[in-house]
């Protein structure tokens, strides 16, 4: 069997999770760069095996497949400058018939960008993406990961499924446009973090329980069971956004649901809580009333996120 030659830059805390589980894969060769030689995690990987590279321009040349987890996209640029020329190109063959994959959070924009670049610095291949976990759950049947960038075929032809098969089992393929991958992980992102948000207002109500300051019990018996029966609930939402189906409340009009938010946010000035993140959300619901869907649907307010 063909070895594998992976460069990995970027050993934090996610991009040591990756590198991890890169040295677990078959007949691969590992080399990682990092800015700090002395972190722990890349002392960790040293010691499993891989090979430390100072300069990122030597790291970049050993293997075929570079791949990159930096903080951001800054970082990405601040890495690559040793390599780049006065003129704005490559400093040597650097990136020829190399294949880039990106796992560096930022956004749609970034990730366009980035392909542009090194696509001027002579890369092969681009693909631009997010794991969808946390550093403790690469390489878990848990994990996947998103990819966007080139074609499909072009996709399967480099078998970056096999080649970040050691990470997550689940690598899903999203389009062509190097900014999808980045795309969809912000939305699910957001999703995440409007979660939390609603979480931990309801943390602040649950603290004012007269006789407790314990939220966990709560938490455990009564908000995680109604998060995790609203799941379904989500999909509903979004088809009918794609429909625009404004009217169709799935039992629930967008009027009573106003109403019960507005005394969600009554709860949290009567009790203390800052109830402020709520707002966004009532001042759209009752724009969907003002506006004749008080008998229609929640999912009214997909139509007002767009400016």
């Amino acid at each position: 069997m063909a070895q594998t030659q992976i460069t990995s830059i970027g050993i934090g805390n996610m991009g040591a999770a990756l590198a991890g589980a890169l040295l677990k894969g078959d007949n691969t060769t590992l080399t990682i760069w990092n800015r700090t030689a002395d972190r722990p995690q890349v002392k960790d990987l040293i010691s499993k095996g891989a090979v430390f590279e100072p300069s990122v321009a030597t790291a970049i040349s050993r293997s075929s497949v570079v791949l990159i987890c930096l903080f951001d996209y800054p970082t990405i640029y601040e890495a690559l400058a040793s390599i780049i020329d006065a003129d704005g190109g490559a400093q040597g063959p650097f990136l020829a018939d190399k294949t880039i994959i990106n796992l560096t959070n930022g956004t749609p924009a970034q990730a366009r960008e980035l392909e542009a670049h090194l696509r001027r610095l002579g890369a092969a291949a681009y693909f631009d993406g997010a794991i969808m976990v946390p550093p403790q759950l690469v390489g878990t049947p848990s994990a996947f990961v998103i990819l966007s960038g080139e074609t499909e075929a072009r996709y399967a032809q480099l078998d970056i499924p096999g080649l970040l098969a050691p990470v997550a089992k689940n690598v899903q393929y999203i389009a062509e446009d190097a900014g999808a991958a980045s795309l969809f992980d912000c939305a699910a992102l957001a999703a995440m973090y409007g979660m939390f948000t609603g979480a931990f207002t309801g943390f602040g109500l649950l603290q004012r329980q007269r006789g407790t300051r314990l939220t966990k019990p709560a938490v455990n018996s009564v908000m995680i069971p109604m998060l995790n029966a609203l799941v379904p609930y989500v999909g509903l939402l979004s088809e009918q956004v794609d429909e625009a189906r404004w009217m169709d409340s799935l039992g629930n009009p967008l009027a009573m649901q106003a109403a019960g938010v507005r005394n969600i946010v009554q709860s949290c000035e009567e009790e203390g809580v800052d109830g402020s993140a709520l707002k966004w959300l009532v001042d759209r619901m009752e724009r969907g009333v003002s506006e004749g869907y008080g008998e229609g649907g929640v999912a009214v307010l997909g139509k007002y996120v767009l400016k």
